[in-house]
């Protein structure tokens, strides 16, 4: 069974598609306008904008995206109820993972997916008439609230997954850790052992990966 993170939806009103831009288009229309910085620059206590391709943290180190089917490293679903007119209103949201390593050109770091916002290509499921089947319909039974009109509205379920291979931008929080990789080229006496920065989110810098 997959090791959920589950975050329960605040929206408490319907959100039209006039209305609010989507989580995905935020964060696209952030990282759009965010400089880049070379992953060996990063500083030690402050924020972060990294590019790179995703590996993984450990070879089993992967999960399956309930909707897709698709083996990632992290996955976010929102699950809606969408009228017929194509409004919708967000039921609730579920999250599975690990934590995993951005390769960039010179240098890496690892990236703790603690609740990121996530604005890679997504994948949809909708179920016109009762709740989903299998996994994916028990993920939706912990996460959503009830459907206000179940008669004439459907459930949508919007994966997005962080894929093994897939080049993203990531914005977050920079700390440093030990380098494992490099801790074993060390020699001498009290030499400086290498780092690596982890990039994750805080309070004030919520963790964007697109």
């Amino acid at each position: 069974m997959l090791e959920l993170i589950v975050v329960f939806a605040v929206t408490a009103a319907v959100v039209g598609l006039a209305g609010k831009l989507p989580d995905a288009r935020k964060v696209k229309r952030i990282i759009g306008s965010t400089h880049i910085q070379p992953i060996d620059s990063l500083t030690d206590g402050a924020p972060a904008a990294i590019r790179g391709e995703v590996d993984l943290a450990d070879p089993e180190a992967t999960t399956i995206g309930p909707v897709s089917g698709r083996r990632c490293v992290y996955w976010v679903i929102e699950f809606d109820e969408v009228g017929m007119g194509g409004d919708y209103r967000e039921l609730g949201r579920a999250a599975g993972g690990h934590p995993f390593v951005l390769r960039g050109e010179t240098a890496s770091a690892r990236v703790v997916p603690d609740d990121p916002r996530i604005a890679v290509p997504p994948i949809e499921r909708r179920q016109p008439s009762g709740p989903f089947a299998g996994e994916l319909g028990e993920i939706a039974k912990r996460v959503c609230r009830r459907m206000n009109y179940p008669q004439t509205s459907y459930l949508r379920a919007i994966e997005y997954a962080v894929l093994p291979g897939m080049t993203v931008t990531v914005l977050g929080w920079c700390t440093l850790e030990p380098d494992p990789e490099a801790v074993g080229d060390v020699t001498g006496y009290r030499k400086e052992l290498p780092t690596r920065p982890v990039i994750s989110g805080t309070r004030r810098h919520r963790l964007l990966i697109g």
